[in-house]
């Protein structure tokens, strides 16, 4: 004849003393965050600025010129500072980028404000075609390497098989010999 089991413990296969160990550990952690992710930047590096420079106010044509150095250059290829209306900036964005930068927008206000706009609290989005910044194009003034500087890159060359690496080398020998 089969024994039948005196309690609910031994016929649900638990421990009763594990179970209320279980719900206490659970009642004191339940409910709290594991992380609640990383301060803003602003706070991080506001003691790196002064405060005199904190609170001067920043013109939009200020702002355009230092944009790539406030928000980084990605950021920077897909929007620009148009206008400033009371407390909003208005930035035109490639129209893709939208809804990252409307992700990022508080961080992005943060870094505006620690460069000097400490009157902008948020911002505004418009869809426009961007204005192309224009870059000088970087000097390139490559030098000939002298004959004894030739003599030793062709002894260090000469298992090279390869004309196209060896041809590759050279080229990379006189870039960094412009360098010195």
């Amino acid at each position: 004849m089969a024994e039948i089991p005196s309690s609910d413990s031994e016929q649900n296969g638990f421990d009763a003393q594990l179970e209320v160990a279980a719900t206490a550990w659970l009642s004191q952690r339940r409910g709290k965050p594991v992380w609640a992710g990383p301060p803003p930047v602003a706070r991080l590096i506001a003691n790196l600025v002064p405060p005199d420079q904190r609170k001067a106010g920043m013109t939009v044509r200020e702002l355009q010129g230092r944009w790539a150095e406030i928000v980084g250059d990605k950021i920077a290829t897909i929007c620009q500072p148009d206008q400033i209306k009371g407390e909003t900036l208005v930035l035109k964005v490639v129209a893709a980028a939208a809804p990252l930068l409307s992700m990022r927008s508080t961080e992005i206000v943060g870094l505006v404000r620690l460069a000097g706009a400490g009157k902008i609290k948020k911002l505004s989005l418009v869809r426009a075609p961007l204005k192309q910044a224009t870059k000088a194009p970087a000097k390139t003034t490559n030098r000939k390497l002298n004959a004894s500087e030739q003599r030793k890159l062709d002894e260090q060359l000469e298992q090279v098989t390869q004309p196209s690496l060896k041809a590759a080398l050279t080229r990379l020998a006189e870039a960094t010999a412009s360098i010195d």
